[in-house]
């Protein structure tokens, strides 16, 4: 449903959203707000089951999402998501997530890409089709997204031979799939569960700066911004095993 440029769904919080004691896990807030996205796409005429038409297909360059509270498996959640513009290539989205009682889930900004989806190559957003999704003017974060870099310093700590069930419509490594890598690093890491580690951080930034693609060979690289202190950020770099092809940066924040 569109309103004052704002693409309103109802969503179920699936199995898959939810951790060992049935609480919402990062993933699963932005697996939904990724659906929320492509529905929006969708009825702008510029979704998933219309690339073959106009050749055209979205691709994750940034986003920051907060969680402010873990519901249950099957509860109902408000996710309210709108364009902001473009800032050159990058097309701005934000997205808040509610539950039935108007509480605040999560808030969430994002950067896209468009890529033409016969060569992969980055396109300019073509006049007049950001007016089909609608603008609106307001940013959930008072800050714009951050600029993401390595660590200095950083420690090699997880190694993984990219699956086939990784790969996503775009034919490289699903978005998603980073903040796994990030999770098995962090728990590579600490003494803590990783299940206990997921909890603790609330908020993560991702940037994604080179595709992965089926059979490649990550490594993770990371550690906390003050070694000395666990509560303060971990920030993960996925690279290519030799260190020297960045894939993405992941900082997590408690």
């Amino acid at each position: 449903m569109m309103e004052q440029g704002i693409w309103e769904q109802s969503q179920s919080i699936q199995f898959c959203d939810v951790d060992i004691q049935n609480r919402l896990t990062m993933k699963g807030a932005l697996r939904l707000m990724q659906e929320a996205a492509n529905c929006h796409s969708d009825q702008a005429g510029y979704g998933l089951n219309q690339i073959e038409k106009t050749d055209f297909s979205w691709v994750l360059h940034q986003q920051r999402c907060r969680l402010y509270s873990r519901p249950c498996w099957n509860t109902k959640l408000q996710i309210r998501t709108w364009s902001r513009g473009a800032n050159g290539l990058v097309c701005l989205r934000d997205f808040e997530v509610l539950d039935e009682a108007g509480h605040l889930v999560a808030l969430a900004s994002s950067g896209w890409l468009l890529v033409r989806a016969s060569t992969q190559k980055l396109e300019r957003v073509p006049e007049g089709m950001l007016k089909k999704y609608g603008m609106r003017d307001h940013a959930v974060f008072p800050e714009p997204l951050p600029r993401l870099k390595p660590l200095s310093g950083e420690e090699k700590l997880w190694t993984y031979t990219v699956q086939h069930r990784d790969i996503d419509i775009n034919r490289h490594v699903n978005n998603l799939c980073y903040l796994d890598y990030a999770w098995e690093a962090l728990g590579s890491k600490s003494a803590e569960k990783t299940e206990d580690l997921k909890e603790k951080y609330n908020e993560v930034d991702i940037l994604y700066k080179k595709a992965a693609y089926e059979k490649d060979r990550l490594a993770c690289f990371g550690g906390w911004d003050k070694e000395e202190e666990k509560d303060v950020p971990f920030t993960v770099a996925v690279k290519g095993e030799d260190g020297k092809i960045l894939h993405a940066v992941i900082r997590l924040e408690c």
